[in-house]
């Protein structure tokens, strides 16, 4: 059988959401107005906002990174087909639909934003002129707020209306202040035309009776987007008449501003005074404005672009490690030093699909994140010294991927009309894999031959821990030695070998090790050390394809002071198939032998010692305790410490 080599990719999932294309508004008139509030309806009926627009999924994405590895039915081409090992898995967590409006008009989602265990979804109409809608009928704007503080089961806390404006972007206050903390919407509003209204956020929420204020920036006529650093919000605005603009954030006095057309985008370097803030125009024309983030606000240095079309789609602008990153429509993706100018990455159109238009980009310290419009999400690498990214996967679903947020491992996708899809980045079980492994889970750097396991050692074991008895009635002393991991007294390594298992589950086994006199506080402490031995620790008839007594070097030589332990990935070895092309997830949860990593320090393992086999015997609980049948014998591993003097096994349980 031929390994699965190990290769460094992912399964995704991913991002944030705006609208593919952005109204035109500018050859409306618009009225003046010297109003300058706006009372939004509110409502926090979370259990019927969820009920109405939250779906729930659990889906693994980015199949089709794995494209090649899969015929057209869906199925391994063979058994010898190589399996990546991914850093992480992109999981579609859920699906917000779009909110209806009267007559079935359907909002477009237009900008989030993500701050704790809080997002903030914007919406507008976005009508065209031609639409034979007009006036105040052209506008309409919403916010939503959720609570993602359980990743698998995100809730639509609140959605807050106008008939009034558009909501086309917002920013969030770096501060907050005695539980407030300002949000600003820049806007198209139907009686002032280019605005950005501020609302006091209470706890992350909006006020039931929420009033905003408003301020407006004339000549532009359509806020496109907003961004908050040092002293000052700033803003971009208008095709055929606006700019930029510098706002004070505790007043919103207007401190400084510069006209021309197609202002699109703008972002920061930085929040800091002294940062760079840089603004896209777009057009036939198109170029980076660089500025310093200043009272002065001086112009540092220009970017020409080329030609960015469609003129009136997303150009987003992302801003990561002093790189810009350009959404270039037609063009693709270009990433620039804003220092020197100099284009250093592109994700260039023949490297994607023919309907691929590039609207939106978001950047993370993992990936490159690019939606595509009809060509779906992209998931891009960065190779050091190369300019062309590499795409590792592509997310294609049947919408148009217009506007992408990556941030804190979550990646929301704006699908304008189609909604926002929510998507979680995982890191399955946070651990190395100790070698390349077949289809079957077997690790392909097994010892050649078996371990010759005594004879007596498993019917020895089964007297100690009987088939669906509970351990921790029958034998509390075994629960009372506080020994169970390998605490090493000199120098040594460290081999695992499988002796059987009984589980209803396909568990995975894993090691990791720790200074003795150092232990950890929680299971992050050792997610550097952690190594997966066993990607499917089943046996053959079992669900598996492991012998008793195949056995496996733990690499390295392990000092005096050293503790090696264990953890279990309970049922995380699912198969190879489409939605899992590793065969890996993340599993029901992680058992470790040091007890006080599991919850409520349940202990999940036992460590013995038989003197007649010169043996030392590894065991596991895979359900959570208390559930299960408590007997403690669905994984059983025997652990060679070589020298055997390494170890003081007169203070382990005794068989």
């Amino acid at each position: 059988m031929k390994a699965y080599k190990l290769l460094t990719l992912i399964v995704l999932g991913i991002g944030l959401g705006l609208t593919s294309c952005q109204k035109d508004k500018d050859t409306q008139p618009v009225p003046n107005s010297d109003e300058n509030q706006l009372v939004l309806n509110v409502n926090s009926n979370s259990k019927q906002l969820t009920a109405e627009r939250m779906s729930y999924l659990f889906i693994p994405v980015f199949d089709t990174t794995y494209q090649g590895f899969f015929n057209n039915s869906k199925y391994l081409k063979s058994s010898h087909t190589i399996i990546p090992n991914p850093s992480h898995q992109f999981i579609l967590i859920a699906e917000m639909s779009s909110p209806v409006r009267s007559n079935n008009r359907v909002m477009s989602a237009t900008h989030v934003e993500l701050l704790g265990n809080k997002a903030y979804v914007t919406y507008h109409f976005n009508e065209q002129s031609n639409s034979g809608f007009t006036g105040a009928d052209l506008y309409e704007g919403q916010m939503d707020v959720l609570d993602v503080t359980d990743p698998y089961n995100p809730v639509l806390l609140q959605s807050a209306t106008t008939d009034q404006a558009d909501f086309n972007t917002l920013a969030l206050d770096l501060n907050e202040n005695a539980g407030q903390r300002k949000v600003w919407m820049g806007a198209t509003d139907f009686k002032s035309g280019g605005a950005i209204f501020q609302l006091n956020l209470v706890n992350g929420e909006i006020p039931t009776n929420a009033v905003l204020s408003k301020t407006k920036t004339p000549p532009g006529k359509s806020v496109n987007s907003v961004v908050r650093a040092g002293d000052w919000l700033y803003a971009t605005a208008g095709r055929t008449a606006g700019g930029v603009f510098a706002l004070n954030a505790s007043t919103m006095a207007m401190d400084n501003k510069i006209e021309f057309t197609n202002a699109k985008y703008n972002a920061v370097s930085g929040t800091a005074p002294g940062s760079k803030h840089v603004v896209l125009k777009s057009g036939t024309n198109a170029e980076l404005q660089i500025y310093e983030v200043s009272t002065a606000h001086t112009l540092l240095n220009t970017i020409p672009l080329g030609n960015i079309q469609p003129e009136d789609g997303k150009s987003v602008v992302w801003v990561k490690d002093n790189i810009a990153w350009v959404a270039m429509g037609y063009a693709g993706l270009k990433g620039f030093d804003i220092n020197t100018g100099a284009l250093v990455h592109t994700l260039s159109p023949s490297n994607m699909s023919p309907e691929s238009v590039t609207n939106g980009v978001s950047v993370d310290d993992d990936y490159v994140y690019v939606a595509n419009g009809s060509g779906g999400l992209y998931l891009c690498t960065i190779t050091p010294g190369q300019q062309e990214l590499n795409v590792v996967g592509v997310y294609q679903y049947g919408a148009s991927a217009n506007y992408v947020m990556a941030r804190n491992n979550y990646i929301f996708i704006a699908n304008g009309r189609e909604g926002v899809k929510i998507l979680h980045k995982i890191f399955p079980g946070d651990y190395k894999i100790i070698c390349d492994y077949d289809h079957n889970g077997v690790p392909q750097c097994l010892e050649p031959n078996l371990d010759p396991l005594c004879p007596t050692l498993l019917p020895t074991l089964s007297l100690a821990l009987p088939e669906a008895q509970n351990a921790i009635t029958n034998h509390p002393e075994y629960f009372a030695n506080p020994n169970t991991e390998i605490k090493l007294i000199a120098p040594a390594t460290i081999y695992v070998t499988f002796i059987d298992e009984g589980a209803g589950w396909k568990n995975s086994l894993g090691l990791y090790h720790y200074p003795t006199a150092n232990p950890p506080a929680t299971a992050n402490d050792i997610k550097s050390t952690k190594t997966l031995v066993y990607p499917n620790a089943s046996k053959v008839g079992g669900g598996g394809a492991l012998l008793p007594g195949n056995y496996i070097h733990f690499v390295g030589t392990f000092p005096a002071g050293t503790t090696i332990g264990a953890f279990l990935v309970a049922n995380a070895w699912q198969g190879v198939s489409p939605a899992y092309p590793t065969g890996l997830s993340e599993g029901y949860y992680t058992h470790y032998t040091r007890k006080q990593l599991n919850p409520e320090n349940k202990q999940q393992s036992l460590l013995f010692y038989d003197a007649s086999c010169d043996a030392i015997v590894l065991t596991f609980e895979d359900i959570r305790i208390p559930g299960g049948d408590r007997d403690y014998n669905d994984c059983i591993f025997k652990i060679i410490v070589d020298p055997p003097t390494a170890i003081d096994v007169s203070q382990l349980n005794q068989l």
